[in-house]
């Protein structure tokens, strides 16, 4: 596994098709497997690790589809990672630096900012940190009882049916109704120039006023999300090393 740590959108509506393939017409569905040179070689050497036999290897391909695959994996998201990047399903996203570890807090705390000043929604303010649950301690970031207010709140619909959208030492996901609602966040607020923290408040450097604008991450996903549209959109927060 790649030293990883990032933001992946995909359009649902793409990937459900993709997953009802069968291996063995994948070739035939993708004209390419980036950097490996087949669906035989993507599962041998990435989504199964290596560790299955030849004759289990051509029961798989014979019998089974990409999404059973998955579904079954014990490493869905980075399973996951390599069939989008692969297959040119991927619709942008955004890597974290390395060393960079604010960008979740900042970005939770800038929609807690939005839904202080009513201009985000609860539900919004919940997408946002459901993206971001196993990297940041809610109560922290915002008042308790806007804390509380979040925790109480339903997780929404799965990223993938089948697939867990938290993993604690994996990452996160959401389904499309959440991702719209990030989506959302994420260009009103940069438009707004929305403040990263409450007035009064600074950061870990002792810095005030500071907004979206200045967390590069923030950036990086505005220009991922103004660049393409889903119909259906997706998104997911992991890392691997």
């Amino acid at each position: 596994m790649p030293n990883t740590h990032e933001y992946t959108f995909f359009d649902r509506s793409k990937l459900d098709r993709a997953l009802t393939t069968k291996w063995s017409a994948a070739d035939k569905r993708f004209s390419s497997w980036g950097q490996w040179d087949s669906a035989r070689s993507f599962l041998t050497e990435w989504a199964l690790g290596g560790d299955v036999s030849p004759g289990e290897l051509d029961r798989i391909i014979a019998n089974k589809t990409i999404g059973a695959t998955l579904r079954s994996s014990g490493d869905q998201f980075s399973f996951l990672w390599g069939l989008l990047d692969a297959t040119g399903l991927c619709a942008g996203g955004a890597e974290i630096p390395k060393g960079d570890h604010e960008y979740a807090d900042e970005i939770v705390s800038c929609a807690g900012v939005g839904f202080s000043r009513g201009v985000l929604s609860l539900a919004g303010l919940t997408a946002v940190y459901h993206l971001h649950a196993n990297w940041v301690e809610i109560a922290q970031v915002v008042p308790a009882g806007v804390a509380n207010a979040v925790r109480s709140q339903p997780s929404g619909a799965p990223m993938l049916p089948g697939m867990p959208d938290l993993k604690p030492e994996v990452g996160n996901g959401l389904g499309v109704a959440q991702t719209r609602r990030f989506i959302d966040f994420l260009r009103r607020a940069w438009k707004g120039k929305w403040p990263l923290y409450p007035e009064g408040k600074t950061d870990s450097e002792g810095r005030e006023g500071r907004t979206i604008r200045s967390c590069a991450v923030a950036e990086d996903l505005f220009k991922s999300v103004s660049r393409r549209h889903s119909r259906m959109p997706c998104v997911y927060r992991w890392y691997g090393c």
